[in-house]
C-alpha cells in the first residue's frame, strides 16, 4: 500500500506542482507546451521510479515511458474538453479535471501492479538496498 501512496504522491508532484500556471493553461492549446509538461512528468518518474518504487533502472524507464505516453494521450484529449468548457460551463470544466486526474491514477496504479507485481512487496527502491 505504501508504494501506491508514493505513486499517487509522485503523480501529484509531477502533474501539478512542477508546472506553473502558464504551462498549465497553454498545454491544453499548444502542443509544444503539452510536450514540455509530459517531459517534466516523465523525467520525474524516470528519476524516482528506481529510487522509491522498487524498480530496476530498466523497469523504471519502461514504466516511465509507458506512463509518459499515456499521460500525453489523456492530457491531449482532456485538454480539448477543458478549453471547450473553461468559459462556458464551470461544472463540466471541473468534471474534466477530475476525469483527467482519475484516468492518470488508474492507469499508473494498474500498469505498476500489472507490469511489476513483485515490486509492491520488494524492499524500498534500489537506492535503499
Amino acid at each position: 500500500m505504501t508504494r501506491i501512496i508514493i505513486l499517487i504522491l509522485m503523480h501529484t508532484i509531477a502533474d501539478f506542482f512542477l508546472q506553473g500556471s502558464k504551462l498549465s493553461r497553454l498545454k491544453a492549446i499548444k502542443l509544444p507546451y503539452l510536450f514540455e509538461h509530459v517531459g517534466i512528468y516523465t523525467l520525474l518518474f524516470v528519476v524516482l521510479s528506481p529510487l522509491v518504487l522498487g524498480l530496476t533502472i530498466v523497469q523504471g524507464l519502461i514504466f516511465s515511458g509507458l506512463n509518459g505516453f499515456l499521460h500525453l494521450i489523456i492530457d491531449y484529449y482532456t485538454g480539448k474538453f477543458k478549453t471547450k468548457y473553461i468559459d462556458t460551463d464551470e461544472a463540466k470544466y471541473i468534471a474534466t479535471i477530475g476525469l483527467d486526474h482519475s484516468l492518470h491514477l488508474v492507469l499508473l496504479i494498474a500498469s505498476y501492479i500489472y507490469l511489476f507485481p513483485t515490486a509492491l512487496n520488494s524492499s524500498f527502491g534500489t537506492f535503499f538496498n
